[in-house]
């Protein structure tokens, strides 16, 4: 890979940063788009139901910006924004697995595009370490 200038961020971050902002957009317009209509409706024997989903949609909204945020975090690079970026993709995975049952092919692409940049960001962890040069030779 190729060296970076200091203070600037590598490319795995900035990747991991626009896979995790990109799946929690698509997440929040989800949510977004599910606010104001429920389009589930259960034909049982008993009669026919209609579910109240609204709840699941402001989670589906709320998650959406929590990744969106720890997307922008990531891009800086450092320490502890790349931890929360980590955290935040981690609530977006464990939230998609939970809705897998009832959007699998929504969840996969969020669940995909969430473990990708979590494989990005524990990559950019073993990168950041920074090694002090004394006397000539890298600290271990």
């Amino acid at each position: 890979m190729a060296e970076h200038e200091a203070g600037t961020p590598g490319r795995r971050p900035v990747l991991a940063g626009l896979l995790l902002a990109g799946a929690g957009l698509f997440d929040g317009l989800s949510g977004l788009g599910g606010l104001d209509h429920d389009p589930y409706v259960l034909f049982t024997r008993s009669g026919l139901y209609h579910l109240d989903l609204t709840g699941w949609m402001w989670a589906h909204l709320v998650t959406g910006v929590v990744m969106v945020a720890g997307g922008m975090l990531a891009f800086s690079g450092r320490r502890w924004p790349v931890r929360l970026a980590g955290a935040a993709a981690v609530v977006g995975l464990v939230f998609h697995l939970l809705v897998f049952a009832y959007e699998p092919i929504w969840a996969l692409m969020v669940i995909g595009l969430a473990v990708a940049a979590l494989r990005l960001l524990w990559q950019c962890r073993s990168e950041s370490g920074e090694r002090v040069i004394s006397a000539g030779r890298p600290s271990r």
